[in-house]
């Protein structure tokens, strides 16, 4: 059933085109991925549906009664509101009647907790309260809390609830895994495949879209092309399309400014080569295996060899690292080499940024010690952007105002290297305010990349990128012939670069462990070790006498929790049902404990979900 449509919609800044005669429908219950280069006009898109930006020509259709929802790309800045008041405001006018409602209860302003109860009644809409609370809990947020308080991961995480609080028939996210972290994204993941709500997506990492999209629609020069299919098969079908292009070009020549021909073949020529490079990194992921093999774990050797110590940029010796009594880091050891290129992935506030500053000399260790090469040459991207001056040149801000640069020992034209990041030669020579959010990321990374540098240090280096961008970024970084290390959730981009993953698992132990490969070889060899222990755990032929019986115990107990599980699963029903007569009452939103009851309520449903899963689980 068609919930929106487009019919030759065209947008234009400026007199610049951005979207050219746009035709395309969507369906409801359909998962859209919206890809394109930075500056195609994805989020131009996304503001069209989301009714933001008013369309120049042509004409767009919505279902009646169909509500939308938009998650936009920037996080939000620093403000005084509490997470109850900005994810209430995910609803409307009805939200902040509930949000100015749940503020005068808090402060104890009774008076004006009554004018907005008469509201309230009045509107009916005290089931919103309820929404509100569950959404909060589900994202774990605290509802008195500051936004200003929280983390860039946190706001992102607040933003979503308040893009689902309201339960939309459309939902459109802007690049909604920035600053989160894996545990959060696979989250996130987990959540849109069961939804039945129809999505468009914009995002650059590509293992979420492929495994949540149905159907892409592909932005390229102000047009869009429809692909019915997954991320995946989009892949292949689009480079089908570029040969195909790329012939016709060769046919007529006119038809594509000199710039854009450049650029395909540039896609088209990396894809090419892109087989090589795997097998580099294969190679560097098996050298990094046979070093950590002949080392062990966690013993660390002293490197007194004249021509490995040249070869040495950090040898860490069982470190811990303890602020505010918390304690990031314990007992981590390791050796890294000129050369090697390695990710850092963890959790958000596990100290990912604290490891590479103890790395960097930044910090000192609590305990055990950090040797350092003295040759180091460093070049760190961290995304500030808030540091770019928007009148600057693009040009002069990469080459200090040079028009030549030096890379790697040869003299280039800034405006040739600066190709090289997919900017043309008109994009070269225009301020930076004209830049989009990706297109600000690509100029920093060719500014950082165009340092003598031998150690390369990246944080988040992937948000706002568009596809084509990461695939130059992934064959520059596999290049590079210093050294890497990356912070980044990215979990394709980890795959496609690095030859060894830093995980950092937070907790009480604050385990810190260095596995090869990207993060597909982390989950593989996690597997694994769960795999050996379970074995271990096993009794073997020999076993005694006593301990066969005990299985046999464990056997029975699981038959006796199959037959009580219909009892606490009737008993929990029961309790959920008694709490749901409660909040219907007349007055419950003026007792004290309204907001334990609701959190008891959410609780209780999560309990249920988890008893199901027990019986069905015991079942089979």
């Amino acid at each position: 059933m068609p919930q929106i449509t487009f019919d030759e919609v065209s947008v234009s800044f400026s007199d610049k085109p951005i979207l050219n005669k746009v035709s395309a429908t969507i369906h409801k219950g359909e998962k859209i991925a919206l890809i394109g280069r930075n500056g195609e006009g994805k989020s131009t898109l996304m503001k069209v549906i989301a009714k933001i930006i008013d369309i120049a020509d042509g004409e767009m259709k919505v279902k009646n009664g169909t509500t939308i929802s938009y998650l936009e790309q920037s996080v939000p800045l620093d403000s005084d509101k509490s997470l109850f008041e900005v994810v209430a405001s995910g609803m409307g006018d009805e939200g902040d009647i509930i949000a100015n409602y749940n503020s005068a209860i808090n402060t104890g302003d009774f008076d004006k907790s009554a004018k907005f109860q008469e509201k309230i009644e009045k509107l009916g809409i005290w089931d919103k309260l309820n929404q509100i609370n569950i959404i909060l809990d589900r994202f774990e947020l605290e509802a008195n809390s500051k936004l200003k308080t929280l983390s860039g991961g946190w706001r992102r995480r607040v933003m979503l609830a308040k893009s689902l609080v309201s339960d939309p028939d459309v939902l459109l996210l802007d690049e909604p895994t920035n600053h989160m972290d894996i545990d959060a994204i696979l989250a996130l993941e987990k959540m849109l495949i069961a939804r039945k709500t129809t999505l468009v997506l914009i995002s650059h990492d590509r293992s979420f879209v492929a495994n949540i999209v149905t159907k892409v629609f592909d932005l390229d020069r102000g047009n869009l092309r429809v692909f019915e299919c997954g991320y995946r098969e989009y892949i292949k079908r689009k480079d089908e399309v570029l040969n195909a292009e790329a012939l016709e070009n060769a046919r007529f020549d006119k038809k594509l400014s000199e710039e854009e021909t450049w650029i395909r073949q540039g896609i088209k020529a990396r894809r090419t080569r892109n087989e090589g490079r795997v097998r580099a990194l294969v190679a560097m992921r098996g050298e990094f295996k046979d070093r950590r093999a002949t080392r062990g774990k966690i013993k660390i050797h002293t490197l007194d060899e004249e021509k490995r110590v040249s070869k040495l940029v950090f040898e860490v010796k069982n470190i811990d690292y303890t602020i505010a009594d918390k304690k990031l880091v314990q007992g981590f050891s390791s050796i890294i080499m000129k050369g090697d290129k390695i990710g850092i992935i963890g959790g958000n506030g596990v100290g990912k940024s604290t490891l590479i500053k103890l790395f960097l000399g930044e910090l000192e260790p609590t305990s055990g010690s950090i040797r350092r090469s003295k040759t180091l040459k460093l070049a760190y991207f961290d995304q500030m952007f808030e540091n770019l001056d928007g009148k600057m040149l693009v040009k002069d801000f990469v080459g200090d105002g040079s028009e030549r640069i030096d890379i790697g020992g040869k003299s280039k034209h800034i405006i040739g290297y600066l190709r090289n990041f997919l900017f043309t030669g008109k994009q070269a020579l225009a301020p930076i305010r004209m830049l989009s959010g990706g297109e600000k990321n690509r100029l920093m990374l060719a500014k950082i990349l165009a340092k003598p540098a031998n150690l390369l240090v990246l944080d988040e280096p992937t948000n706002d990128l568009d596809v084509e961008t990461l695939e130059l970024l992934e064959e520059m970084l596999r290049d590079y012939k210093g050294t890497l290390i990356v912070i980044s959730h990215d979990r394709e981009f980890l795959n496609n670069v690095v030859g060894s993953t830093i995980v950092m698992e937070g907790g009480e132990k604050s385990e810190i462990i260095r596995y090869a490969g990207g993060y597909d070889d982390y989950l593989t060899a996690k597997a694994e070790k769960k795999q050996e222990e379970k074995t271990k755990q096993k009794p073997s032929k020999n076993t005694p006498k006593n301990k066969q019986e005990n299985k046999k115990k464990l056997g029975f107990k699981e038959q006796q929790l199959l037959k009580e599980l219909p009892k606490q699963i009737e008993k929990t029903e029961n309790k959920i049902q008694e709490l749901q007569a409660i909040t219907v009452t007349e007055g419950f939103y003026q007792r004290d404990d309204f907001n334990d009851v609701v959190k008891s309520l959410a609780k209780l449903d999560r309990e249920l979900e988890g008893l199901y899963k027990k019986w069905e689980d015991l079942e089979v």
